[in-house]
């Protein structure tokens, strides 16, 4: 029995957003898997696929029960229909195609000049602290000519022809085209060769002049239709000065992602199977968006190691060898991704804006692009093998190297730390796409890996925190990934979470005196003598009062550190209420009894700060697997701070599944078992035995009422061994005297 039908849906309809920071790999992974020639990898003489197949053989020899998991990936890989190559839809062409549909005209020359005029209003139509496309004369002057320069030969009648349509409002366009003629029209231009070529030289066109104001100009249109769904000068003035917050921004919010969702449409009624690739997403809230409106969506976060990142976009900026300068672009680029990275405007009610690192931490899968290194020709003239296995595993430059072999090697059994099977070693990105594409396909094809596992259960502790800033969850485990604890962020016992606590008791009287402390109670400040209760009341009462009205029923927690820190005038970490989630994990196993961690792992969905660190080195944690890089210096102080090299733990930022995508994943539809039979009918031959216990089982009870049939019944089955030919030499004389 054939079982396409039954994965008809999973297979026909698949939609992975890409998401991470700049350089870290996103446009390399989208590269792959929209690559026609991706699953000719897979032929058996093919490079790619020999490379493939020496990696999982030595996955194989380390630990060969995971060795056989990429085994069966590999196989299944190469199965008729089971890779097909995805159509990219770029995020920026997407906002490219809305930005041309509010300045569309009926000719040419007014289109063009309607471009240029757009983008020259929305560097000037106010003061900005950074560059914009008209912000400044060389960038005006540039606009002016390159720019319209690309337009008068770009702009193809095509292009103009598509765009004269009649109204305002882009979503009304697409809504009543689904289900028409026009609905295959707008499929054929968007997707087409002419329009993905415009977009991508137009985009160029501006990189000639800067990289990096070409990054910010696409995010100011998808920050505009955000907020305004157009291009909306006025509108997006006031809204940016605090004026009608929370009217337009809310209402047109997913607006970009609703676009991202009639284009999804439109592709799959053209082209009848929908395999798409987003690249890429960097805001958490559409996001959201996806994951609610489509079961079959995927968000996939890629990333690199730092220094490999930003020599990425330096060896792209050098190669655009853009107008202002490379060096300067290079750093007003770096600037920008730490910008959209890190920004938390969404805590001030802006939810318009990037906030990747949001994006990352709901991924349902990690890609991590490690440096390839080829130790046979970086070290093959001054090293042993030994030495290279090193290097090769551990990542170390080619100094450390030599200074650990001179210095170390006497007093450290070298050897063993290389064969260790608890040592990790990233996969290659191939592997790691190989594994994403078969599990969305046929889901538990293979079981978690014992990372993803604990890692899966750190993701699900974070949200026992009561803290109210950021839940993190990790766990601790011995050197054979056996969990020893799990912890995070929290209180200690006895005390209450902020989260179940309320701001108001102050205010309105403790009705629940005995979760808050003592300070909070009765605690007063030096400079002004005035107690923290009358300052949380003086900032009560600063709200007006119909704010309390936007609870709607939600209690109102806060933040004590956030008060305290506040009302001193001070930023100190340690007045925060809670412990960390490594450190009560740790902590944990002291409490319940005590075990050895030493040459253990640490899996924290955030990577440690200081303190946590150090606890981690203290107890002999041999790795740490992290999702979210905690700011500070934790690495270079802490975690690279021993005397030798192989006495510090090792940092990995974690590859594979977690989060919602786990149970999507690796879940399967039907048993393995169950459906393996029904693909093949295999099933273990029957047992004489028990054939010839039912045939018996049959005549006893047609012979129920004759007491010495059965006697003689009984006779014939005696013998196991010869009671079928007895009865088929039975058979053959019943039929032969009734044919007499």
């Amino acid at each position: 029995m054939g079982l396409k039908e039954f994965y008809k849906l999973r297979n026909d309809f698949i939609l992975i957003g890409l998401t991470g920071r700049m350089g870290g790999g996103t446009h390399d992974v989208g590269d792959i898997l929209c690559s026609k020639q991706y699953s000719n990898y897979f032929d058996e003489n093919d490079n790619k696929n020999l490379i493939l197949k020496d990696e999982i053989d030595q996955i194989k020899k380390n630990n060969i029960n995971e060795g056989l998991k990429y085994e069966i990936l590999h196989s299944f890989i190469k199965g008729e229909d089971n890779f097909t190559s995805f159509q990219r839809l770029k995020y920026k062409s997407v906002i490219l195609f809305q930005f041309l549909f509010d300045c569309k005209k009926d000719n040419k020359e007014e289109f063009r000049d309607n471009i240029i005029k757009i983008i020259l209003d929305i560097g000037q139509y106010k003061k900005f602290v950074n560059e914009r496309f008209g912000s400044d004369s060389d960038s005006t002057d540039f606009i002016n000519k390159e720019l319209k320069d690309f337009l008068e030969e770009n702009l193809t009648g095509n292009i103009v022809d598509f765009f004269k349509i009649e109204g305002e409002n882009l979503h009304e366009f697409f809504e009543n085209s689904i289900d028409n003629i026009q609905c295959q029209r707008i499929g054929n231009f968007f997707f087409s060769a002419e329009f993905t070529d415009f977009a991508e030289k137009f985009f160029d066109t501006l990189d000639l002049y800067s990289h990096s104001i070409r990054i910010r100009f696409v995010h100011i249109l998808a920050y505009m239709y955000r907020i305004c769904g157009k291009i909306n000068l006025e509108s997006s003035l006031k809204i940016d000065d605090g004026e009608e917050k929370g009217t337009l921004e809310s209402k047109n919010i997913y607006f970009n992602a609703k676009t991202i969702k009639y284009l999804v449409k439109v592709y799959k009624r053209t082209f009848g199977t929908c395999n798409i690739v987003i690249d890429s997403l960097k805001n958490s809230f559409e996001v959201n968006y996806f994951r609610e409106r489509f079961s079959g969506f995927y968000l996939v976060a890629v990333n690199r190691d730092e220094d490999s990142r930003v020599i990425k976009l330096e060896n792209k900026i050098n190669n655009i060898s853009p107008k202002i300068g490379a060096k300067d672009d290079i750093l007003k680029t770096v600037k920008f991704d730490k910008t959209e990275y890190k920004t938390d405007n969404f805590k001030d009610g802006n939810f318009a804006a990037v906030d990747v690192e949001n994006c990352i931490q709901k991924s349902d899968y990690h890609i991590y692009i490690d440096k390839e290194i080829k130790t046979e020709n970086v070290y093959a003239d001054e090293e042993s093998e030994v030495e290279l296995k090193y290097a090769d595993r551990f990542r170390l430059t080619k100094p450390q190297v030599l200074n650990l072999v001179n210095s170390q090697i006497d007093n450290y059994d070298f050897q063993k730390k290389i064969d260790d099977k608890n040592t990790f070693s990233y996969k290659s990105c191939d592997l790691q796409i190989l594994k994403l594409i078969c599990l969305i396909k046929q889901p538990g094809i293979i079981t978690p890996s014992a990372l993803e596992r604990c890692m899966q259960i750190a993701f699900n502790a974070k949200y026992n925190s009561g803290c109210i800033s950021r839940q993190v969850g990790a766990v601790v485990t011995d050197k054979s990934y056996s969990i020893k604890g799990v912890g995070w962020n929290e209180v200690p016992e006895g005390q209450t979470p902020c989260s179940l606590r309320s701001i108001y008791e102050f205010k309105d009287g403790f009705s629940n005196p005995s979760v808050f402390t003592d300070f909070e109670k009765n605690g007063r400040y030096e400079d002004d003598n005035k107690s923290f209760k009358d300052k949380i009341v003086e900032s009560l009462n600063s709200v007006p009062v119909e704010f309390k009205d936007e609870l709607n029923g939600r209690n109102c927690p806060y933040c004590f550190k956030e008060f305290h820190n506040s009302f001193e005038g001070q930023k100190n970490q340690v007045h925060t209420r809670s412990l960390h989630a490594e450190e009560n994990a740790m902590l944990q196993i002291t409490k319940y009894g005590g075990q050895p961690l030493k040459g253990g792992h640490l899996f924290t969905t955030a990577s440690p700060c200081e303190l946590c660190s150090k606890k981690a080195f203290q107890l002999g944690i041999q790795n740490i697997f992290y999702i979210d890089p905690y700011p500070g210096i934790s690495r270079k102080q802490i975690l690279k701070g021993g005397n030798n090299e192989i006495s510090n733990p090792n940092l990995y930022m974690y590859q594979g599944v977690v989060g919602r995508g786990f149970n999507k994943l690796y879940e399967p539809f039907m048993s393995i078992k169950d459906e393996t039979k029904l693909r093949t009918k295999i099933k273990p031959v029957e047992n004489d035995k028990v054939k010839i216990k039912t045939i018996k089982n049959i005549l006893e009870k047609e012979m129920k009422n004759d007491t010495a049939m059965k006697d003689k019944l009984d006779e014939i089955f005696k013998d196991d061994r010869n009671v079928i030919k007895k009865l088929t030499d039975l058979l053959k004389k019943g039929l032969e005297n009734s044919s007499e």
